[in-house]
């Protein structure tokens, strides 16, 4: 079943999380770090709003990210950051765990987390990209243009 652009963002904003009317992208992604006791979080927010399905997509891409730095990383320390800078929207979730092969073919690069993460963004124009190597920490980058 092929969806057109306007069905795809009508789909995500109808999986709006309700503190996003409340407190908007910034304030969603602060009360979303505060329910993750395991990791010390550092949080740079920008609170400016964004279209709707815009907001949906970063915020369950944040949720995806900590989800994996609680399941996977090892981490002592988390990074959440998101900023709009000429004309695109960027969100970065960052940890100092441990890290994973991320080589084309390797099961980690290819788990389920990473390609859901990946497909929401490219749902609304946007592109996310994982840095990460064993030992090294992850950092999971979205950008997504506004315009």
């Amino acid at each position: 079943m092929d969806l057109t652009l306007a069905e795809a963002r009508s789909a995500i904003s109808g999986l709006r999380p309700p503190v996003l009317d409340d407190l908007g992208l910034a304030g969603g992604l602060a009360s979303l770090a505060t329910s993750i006791p395991e990791v010390d979080l550092d949080l740079d927010l920008v609170d400016e709003r964004l279209p709707e399905h815009i907001e949906v997509a970063l915020y369950r891409i944040a949720q995806e990210g900590l989800q994996n730095v609680v399941k996977h990383s090892r981490a002592m320390v988390a990074t959440v950051r998101f900023a709009v800078d000429d004309g695109v929207a960027l969100l970065e979730v960052a940890d100092n765990g441990v890290g994973f092969e991320t080589a084309p073919g390797t099961s980690s690069s290819e788990s389920y987390g990473m390609l859901s993460m990946a497909e929401r963004a490219e749902l609304v124009g946007g592109r996310l990209s994982v840095i990460s190597a064993p030992g090294s920490g992850t950092t999971v980058r979205v950008r997504i243009p506004l315009e």
